[in-house]
């Protein structure tokens, strides 16, 4: 380890895009605002990738995070010029180049998420959207939401599933806004990834915090990494799944919430060499 100054950029810029927008149809015209955000980009370079965080704060209060992935491939030397004649493992990986098979591989990161909503005391809250059969009305069903506070570590393990969608805020019990709901911060995903190992495999067992998409933990300083400290070193099951295997109280204290970043990644011959 060594460090580095001067290794994160800070710029404003347009996004392109309306912050918001309407057509009014009684005076037909239209309104919108341009959106602007200010970003925080940082770069790290891991072995054969860099990789590309930004961390970019709307003028909407939202805080959106973009990751992206360059460099190079990591390939394997095959006796092949082309697909269709022989070659080592194809279905591992796939061409992209002659004699070189780029291996099929994931990416997985964990956002550590030390929340104060207006505070430090605040609670992990999952909206539940559900199917509501309706009666006496020409229409069959709706759908509603129910709110369920996370008591233990236990009860916050959460994966995204859009059969099942869900809502995930943390919020400040003691705080209302100015309707008389409690303060909140809410997680949206666009995007991401489960792990396809087996759980006896050791990569898995290494990286036990890939099991879940969001934990939440009750604040430790030092409970800083989501894989233990040393997870190359490690027999597995060190980080996230050792700590809330206490399944320590949640509700209404200081939360860290961990948010877990997947990405498969088959590789296409336009992603070499760079």
């Amino acid at each position: 380890p060594y460090t580095q100054t001067d290794a994160a950029c800070v710029f404003e810029r347009y996004v392109g895009d309306p912050v918001w927008r309407h057509y009014d149809a009684l005076l037909d015209k239209s309104a919108s605002r341009r959106d602007r955000e200010l970003v925080v980009r940082f770069v790290t370079a891991i072995g054969n990738y860099d990789y590309l965080f930004d961390w970019s704060f709307g003028e909407n209060g939202t805080l959106k995070v973009r990751f992206g992935a360059s460099g190079m491939e990591e390939v394997q030397a095959v006796p092949a010029m082309q697909i269709g004649a022989e070659a080592a493992s194809p279905k591992f990986g796939r061409m992209v180049a002659p004699r070189t098979v780029a291996v099929n591989h994931d990416h997985f990161f964990s956002f550590r998420l030390d929340m104060d909503v207006d505070g430090a005391q605040n609670s992990f809250v999952c909206d539940d959207i559900q199917t509501v059969t309706a009666k006496e009305s020409p229409r069959t069903s709706f759908w509603s939401v129910e709110s369920r506070t996370a008591k233990t570590e236990a009860d916050a393990k959460m994966t995204l599933n859009i059969q099942q969608p869900a809502l995930w805020r943390v919020i400040n019990p003691h705080a209302k806004n100015f309707v008389g709901y409690p303060t909140s911060y809410e997680f949206k995903s666009h995007g991401n990834a489960v792990s396809l190992m087996r759980s006896d495999d050791f990569p898995q067992r290494r990286a036990g915090f890939t099991n879940y998409h969001l934990w939440v933990t009750p604040y430790q300083a030092d409970e800083r990494y989501a894989a233990g400290d040393y997870p190359n070193q490690s027999h597995g099951g060190s980080g996230l799944p050792a700590w809330t295997s206490q399944d320590r109280p949640i509700e209404d204290t200081d939360i860290v919430v961990w948010y877990t970043l997947g990405l498969h990644h088959v590789v296409r011959a336009e992603d070499w060499p760079v």
